[in-house]
């Protein structure tokens, strides 16, 4: 009987420790809630650009300004220029959906903030010619004193904003990049230098180990510094990127569908330094540094 008085008991505080558990997650889930939507209420909104088609800055001293195209951005100095979209979107979205950390209801005078001469000031316009001016003052913590056209109101931002800015133009720039290449999928490779070819091929055995050690150098091959981005015709040469100067490299490889796909580099000269060859895609105007060492494993010539 005690036995069954103590289970009964035992029960009892179970079920009860169960019902507050419920209780407990049911009120915390009702807190973060209410938490939630009272920081939304919270919520200053600086800005609210969903369409931006335009924003110019100056940083570091230096003028830059972007433009889209068929929601496409380019760089307005130079439309050749081959914007990474991912950089330019981020900036779209920073300075297009500002919130503040506070805005501040009593106000002293705009150089007591660094607003008098901002630090930086950048330009916006919207799809229908709707413009937005946004001036950043001093540091404040981790955040920044901003205001914005009329200069009426004055708040706090997060500094993270200003990070999408901080960058120079080649860190804009898009590079190409190249296919994964290695042991595993590549099926011939034909170097043509001095208008001779040389060909080497998996179904070949005796050839097994020289394209082992191109294949090596194609998995470590990567573009490095783009020296130029629209290169002309007639300054190939300096690069020893002309038809008659250039090795080139065709190497057949399979993709990740198991579907043949040939790609062609150009290979130029060394540079000043001696460290770095002057590489190109076929049929492209980018011309890049690549490592020594990278090429002419992909040429068979290394050690």
């Amino acid at each position: 009987m005690k036995k069954h008085r103590s289970l009964l008991i035992l029960t009892g505080a179970l079920a009860v420790l169960v019902i507050v558990y419920l209780g407990l997650g049911s009120y915390n889930r009702k807190q973060e809630q209410k938490e939630a939507e009272t920081a939304e209420e919270n919520t200053v909104t600086v800005t609210d650009i969903s369409d931006l088609q335009e924003i110019s800055y100056q940083y570091e001293g230096n003028d830059f300004a972007f433009a889209k195209n068929e929601d496409v951005w380019y760089y307005t100095k130079d439309k050749e220029f081959p914007v990474a979209q991912s950089y330019i979107d981020a900036m779209a979205t920073a300075f297009g959906n500002l919130t503040a950390v506070r805005e501040l209801k009593e106000t002293d005078q705009l150089s007591d903030y660094g607003l008098e001469n901002p630090k930086y000031t950048i330009h916006l316009k919207d799809s229908e010619g709707t413009e937005t001016t946004l001036y950043f003052g001093n540091a404040v913590e981790e955040n920044y004193y901003m205001t914005l056209n009329d200069k009426e109101k004055v708040y706090t931002v997060s500094g993270t904003s200003l990070d999408t800015i901080s960058y120079e133009l080649n860190d804009f720039l898009q590079k190409e990049t190249l296919p994964s290449i290695g042991s595993a999928n590549l099926k011939q490779v034909t170097i043509t230098e001095n208008g001779n070819q040389t060909v080497y091929d998996s179904k070949e055995e005796s050839q097994k180990e020289d394209l082992a050690a191109i294949a090596g150098g194609f998995g470590a091959a990567s573009f490095g510094t783009c020296v130029e981005y629209a290169v002309k015709d007639e300054k190939l040469a300096s690069y020893g990127l002309e038809e008659n100067e250039k090795i080139k490299i065709e190497a057949v490889y399979e993709d990740d569908d198991k579907k043949e796909q040939t790609l062609t580099l150009n290979i130029g000269k060394l540079d000043e330094s001696g460290s770095y060859y002057y590489v190109q895609l076929d049929g492209s105007k980018m011309v890049y540094q690549m490592g020594k060492e990278v090429v002419e494993n992909m040429l068979n010539k290394g050690e």
